[in-house]
């Protein structure tokens, strides 16, 4: 019973250290769940690489449901239906969480960390070009 009781505080202490940094990843979150702001960049972006790597550092900055990035992209199609961006859009959205990078240094490594969002950002690129290959075949 006392073992019981230990481990109970012991969560709680732990609960209590991660209340602050989910509170500001919310926060964050809610301040960038403006879509508009991406709605309206997307009608300017082209099928070049400055466009690619923009879109790319816009959207993994974003943390949003990833499930929603399938419903918005089906939006941005509309608007501008370049099939690299919006390929870019889906990868780095559902990959890279360069806002959730506090919370991932706590629970996994900071290297591990560090790298994973650096190669998920790099492959973002290398698969929406591959995509974009295989879409124009």
């Amino acid at each position: 019973m006392q073992n019981i009781r230990k481990i109970f505080f012991q969560t709680l202490v732990w609960f209590k250290e991660l209340i602050p940094m989910l509170l500001g990843i919310i926060i964050i979150v809610a301040m960038l769940k403006q879509a508009w702001i991406f709605t309206l960049m997307v009608k300017y972006l082209s099928d070049n690489f400055l466009s690619v790597l923009l879109a790319n550092v816009l959207w993994s900055i974003s943390a949003w449901n990833t499930i929603n990035a399938y419903v918005i992209a089906h939006s941005f199609w509309k608007i501008n239906d370049y099939i690299l961006v919006i390929s870019t859009f889906l990868i780095a959205w559902t990959t890279v969480w360069i806002i959730q990078i506090p919370a991932e240094m706590y629970f996994f490594w900071k290297k591990f960390a560090i790298i994973r969002n650096i190669l998920s950002f790099v492959f973002a690129i290398l698969w929406a070009y591959l995509i974009y290959f295989l879409y124009h075949f």
